[in-house]
């Protein structure tokens, strides 16, 4: 059994750093039995970064937009029914979607602020959660102007707890600065209620894409030398600087550009990002636009 102290220790000795910013991906079954639960490895969690230490996690609403781009989208007819009963994002009531129970447990800590972006809102805990969540923009929620984003700028870094790169969402934060136009294809649609109490679907202008073909980064990422790996619990367990995982993805996909898409045919998305990448050029200045 696991306890809120052990998880601190391995905390510590995979090197989670005091005092700065912490993005933390999760998967609470693969510690195993934990003493107390959740609620214990995000205690865990705070007491790893200190008390002027954040924590940011993604708390996404995926179930909230329009399922024609769900991984099995429904019939016309499934679809329409759906976005009819569908409710519109609440931050403090819609619950994050398949973000995981360590994810939720930090987002109800007393003192948690979260962004209000429909779609991809992040929620924080610590001295920097205002700063990092505040005015998420709308258009492009996990650019450098959003909390992931300014994250980076700050240098931080991102904690993986038994998941895979496929949850490490500072990959499309490298996707944003690069201006890779699969982004702005297929769109994700949420749901506003007006003052007259109508429903009006409005699109994301850069929504993040499949991202099961991630996984194959960290071959690139080892190669680097800029994972430090571990575990916590039972858990494997790696940590990376958030800057070094642009830096690293920015070099793969300007030199191939679809190399982090998936390989299934029936990928709702990556058919269609892959046609748009044959004829994409990066940026000239592409470097330059790195954290």
């Amino acid at each position: 059994m696991h306890t809120e102290t052990s998880l601190y220790t391995d905390l510590q000795r995979l090197g989670v750093p005091r005092g700065g910013v912490v993005i933390v991906h999760s998967g609470y079954r693969s510690l195993g039995p934990v003493e107390g639960g959740p609620a214990a490895v995000a205690r865990a969690l705070l007491r790893a970064v200190g008390d002027g230490g954040t924590l940011l996690v993604p708390t996404f609403t995926t179930n909230l937009i329009d399922p024609y781009t769900w991984p099995e989208p429904p019939s016309a007819e499934e679809r329409a029914r759906i976005m009819e009963e569908m409710p519109a994002f609440d931050p403090e009531q819609s619950a994050p979607h398949k973000m995981g129970a360590i994810t939720l447990a930090l987002w109800r800590l007393p003192g948690a602020r979260r962004s209000v972006h429909p779609v991809s809102s992040w929620a924080a805990v610590g001295p920097r959660a205002e700063e990092l969540t505040v005015d998420h923009p709308r258009e492009d929620p996990e650019g450098i102007d959003g909390p992931v984003g300014r994250a980076c700028r700050a240098d931080a870094w991102v904690v993986l707890i038994g998941v895979d790169h496929d949850a490490n969402t500072s990959i499309h934060l490298a996707e944003s600065l690069l201006e890779m136009p699969h982004l702005e294809a297929l769109p994700d649609r949420y749901l506003v209620v007006t003052p007259e109490g109508g429903r009006e679907w409005r699109p994301v202008a850069k929504t993040t894409k499949c991202s099961d073909g991630f996984v194959k980064l960290e071959a690139y990422l080892a190669r680097a030398g800029v994972i430090r790996g571990g575990t916590v619990g039972d858990a494997p367990a790696q940590l990376l600087r958030a800057r070094d995982i642009v830096r690293v993805v920015a070099e793969v996909v300007t030199r191939d550009p679809p190399a982090l898409l998936c390989d299934d045919p029936e990928c709702v998305h990556c058919p269609t990002s892959r046609a748009l990448l044959r004829s994409w050029t990066p940026p000239a200045d592409w470097r330059a636009r790195l954290p």
